[in-house]
């Protein structure tokens, strides 16, 4: 994901299609998790460049098209979920439903 400057680091992130459907986590593989396993912050990291990116085999880079609200916190200004063009995500549904997102955050 593109760095934005705004961009703040979050357990609880999602990602979104530009038409709204939530990407990521898909909502239909974590039907019966515990939200305290999907809120962990578990299955996504933060890098601040692009050599870490390195650490983490078979990435597919996409790039944000801009920065959401949270969803879980929408009024509490924090801009910590993003949101993808269609094409990026085609990409990103192309990554396959076990991954993990990695964040290229501005350091």
């Amino acid at each position: 994901m593109r760095a934005f400057a705004d961009f703040t680091r979050d357990m609880s992130v999602f990602v979104f299609s530009s038409s709204g459907e939530q990407l990521w986590p898909d909502p239909e593989l974590i039907q019966g998790v515990p939200s305290e396993l999907i809120t962990s912050g578990e299955a996504h990291s933060y890098v601040t460049t692009e050599a870490e990116l390195g650490q983490f085999p078979g990435v597919t880079r996409v790039q944000a098209a801009r920065l959401r609200p949270n969803k879980l916190a929408p009024a509490s200004g924090l801009m910590t979920d993003v949101e993808l063009s269609e094409s990026a995500a085609a990409q990103f549904r192309a990554a396959g439903s076990a991954c993990r997102v990695v964040f290229l955050k501005a350091p």
